[in-house]
């Protein structure tokens, strides 16, 4: 067998251990906590699940599971430890000397059937190759660290050569915002490579992974307006380019103009990046995951002396970069060694860590797809004995939920358009409507191309879309691929196809390919809110357009933008009876002298009317309007804008 196992070639060997495929089976909301129970300083072995109570935020609930997980020796069970050597934010690797104190340190904290992967910012979490003991710290003693490099930072080609080709100026200001950026981007690279990190611990096992980051720690950089504002230098653009090509880089190599446009789009990019939310969101999403991060900082534990101290030299940032590595740690149940004095009393606190706990196993009453943080807390009812958890987590998005369920064969796309964009050129966008009633709701999907888009040559042969509807715990509730007429652009869907949908939050996926291109994909995505009624309901309305762009005819739209040039039509779902109102609102709020046409028609399935308001347009100038629907004491309001 190759001495370098992948993390799949080993799950013969450690039965604990599941692909992704067995995580992607379970529903998206069932969530495994790993707890801790002590008495006296002593850990408690025979909990029972009937003497335990978890909460999340504040509401108890239902264990599913609940099983005690104890690694010893000759157990079916592997502990996993992480080594992530981040090599942008420490210089470890080219102080061969300060690599003994580390190998001495895991060598003590490391058994042999362990499984343990190094990896580094320049490695991709895909990659990761668990091995046993002796092979790590024989690679982590090696000369070469050619395991922890993708790519030398300082390789032609790199960004931070890029940065010093352009900010290689004999002006302060210029190299201060070179160094600057360069720090910028190594914190990003390296927190984005701790999520991808997480992400792929969180499908390969359901207990608890032990992540050991060996850091010189990080700034957290928020927004920098500093940064961010455009070079006041008074030359003019041709000068400035010319000065930039003629410095040169510290290897020689000329900033092209082509270079230059790259570093300013970088500069205004990392002047608005915040990671200290970045940071906060890494410890939620690794607790939902089951990963832990002992943060080692590299000054103290790395010194090369056994039993030495030595007076850390006093660096930018260092109070900062040090509280980083403790909320790293402390967000994430685990722990933070900022001294060399206390590694003795830290490793018989990891390896307990890892080697006994509980596994808890619940489905969140939460189904709220709003991907805010939920606070866990655990109390038991047997006298003295209290329980340790993590802290929390964060709740899914719509996006991180379609993500996980996707099914195969789906996201073939290269183009993907977020929903909360606002730009009003976006190509394609969805819109979502809904009514609920006492013995459920339904709701419609309306997806649009853009009118000019539509003009395009791949997109004047038609187009296919693939609708997927999931339920908040990752239930698929549709999945449908419609065939887009070219002189149409926009299509509708019920959800459900037949019957109603129970209150809750749903997440839907529709994605656009152009029959004669299906290299390209357009894609948008929505979260549906459905509520219980309280009492009859009057719909939100689906939005209809007629105009030059649609000929004699009304097409759903998903665009709340209109032109003078055509007609508005609302139509809203009731079991209601009476006659239905409606009027045209300024942006004030003040009624306006504008009629708007109300009827109402049976919809074709029989469980509900349709109450339709319509109105032309060219009576108003170009701002916001709003359209209200009254029906006795119901009310529904329809926002547009009217552009030139």
């Amino acid at each position: 067998m190759p001495a370098q196992l992948r993390f799949g070639a080993v799950l013969g060997l450690v039965a604990a251990i599941g692909v992704a495929a067995a995580a992607q089976s379970q529903p998206a909301n069932a969530l495994r906590v790993d707890l801790y129970a002590v008495r006296d300083g002593a850990a408690v072995d025979d909990l029972r699940q009937d003497e335990l109570q978890l909460l999340e935020d504040g509401v108890p609930q239902t264990i599913e599971s609940f099983e005690r997980v104890a690694v010893a020796p000759g157990s079916p069970r592997s502990r996993v430890f992480v080594v992530f050597v981040d090599t942008h934010h420490t210089a470890i690797e080219d102080e061969p000397s300060a690599r003994l104190p580390l190998v001495r340190m895991l060598d003590r904290l490391i058994e042999r059937d362990d499984l343990v992967a190094l990896t580094s910012p320049e490695l991709a979490a895909g990659d990761l190759a668990f091995r046993r003991k002796a092979e790590v710290l024989s690679d982590l003693m090696q000369a070469d660290w050619a395991w922890a490099r993708r790519g030398r930072r300082r390789a032609p080609g790199s960004k931070e050569v890029l940065y010093d080709q352009c900010f290689d100026s004999t002006r302060a200001a210029d190299r201060a915002r070179g160094a600057e950026m360069k720090a910028r981007w190594r914190e990003e690279t390296t927190l984005a490579a701790l999520d991808d990190l997480v992400e792929h611990l969180g499908t390969l096992r359901e207990e608890r992974k032990a992540v050991l980051t060996i850091s010189d720690g990080w700034q957290l950089f928020t927004a920098s307006r500093t940064l961010g504002e455009p070079d006041d230098d008074k030359s003019s653009r041709s000068d400035r380019l010319r000065r930039f090509g003629d410095r040169g880089s510290v290897q020689g190599s000329p900033a092209t103009p082509v270079m230059r446009v790259e570093c300013e789009a970088d500069r205004r990019r990392l002047a608005m990046v915040d990671n200290s939310q970045h940071m906060r969101d890494l410890t939620e999403a690794a607790n939902r995951a089951n990963v832990s991060f002992y943060a080692l900082y590299a000054p103290e534990v790395t010194v090369p002396v056994e039993g030495a101290s030595r007076a850390v030299p006093q660096t930018e940032h260092q109070a900062a970069r040090i509280d980083s590595l403790r909320l790293l740690a402390d967000g994430t149940d685990g722990l933070a060694v900022l001294k060399r004095t206390a590694v003795d009393e830290a490793l018989p606190r990891i390896v307990a860590d890892e080697s006994s706990y509980y596994l808890v196993t619940y489905h969140s009453s939460n189904a709220k797809l709003d991907g805010r943080f939920r606070a866990l807390s655990a109390r038991v009812t047997r006298p003295g004995v209290k329980v340790r958890t993590r802290r929390g987590y964060r709740g899914l998005t719509t996006d991180e939920l379609l993500s996980i369920r996707r099914p195969a064969g789906a996201g073939r796309g290269s183009l993907a358009i977020p929903v909360a964009s606002t730009d009003a050129r976006r190509p394609f966008r969805i819109r979502t409507s809904s009514w609920s009633a006492a013995e459920g709701g339904m709701f419609w999907i309306v997806a649009e191309l853009d009118y000019r888009t539509r003009q395009e040559l791949e997109w004047t042969a038609g187009a296919t879309a693939d609708v997927m509807v999931l339920a908040a715990d990752g239930t698929q509730l549709l999945s449908q691929t419609l065939t887009v007429k070219p002189a149409d652009g926009s299509f509708a869907v019920r959800v459900p196809e037949r019957g109603a949908v129970t209150p809750g939050e749903y997440a839907v996926q529709v994605q656009l390919r152009p029959d004669a291109n299906d290299s390209v994909v357009l894609t948008d995505t929505a979260r549906v809110v459905m509520t219980a009624p309280r009492g009859e309901e009057l719909g939100t309305p689906v939005v209809w357009r007629r105009g030059p762009s649609t000929g004699p005819r009304h097409l759903q739209t998903a665009d709340t933008r209109f032109s003078r040039s055509e007609r508005i039509r609302l139509e809203l779902a009731t079991t209601v009876p009476g006659t239905a109102a409606a009027r045209l609102l300024d942006r004030a709020g003040q009624p306006l002298q504008v009629p708007v046409q109300v009827s109402a028609r049976p919809d074709d399935s029989g469980q509900f009317r349709w109450i339709v308001a319509d109105a032309a347009l060219a009576p108003l100038a170009p701002g916001q309007y709003t359209i209200e629907v009254t029906l006795g004491a119901l009310k529904q309001s329809f926002e547009m804008l009217l552009v030139p």
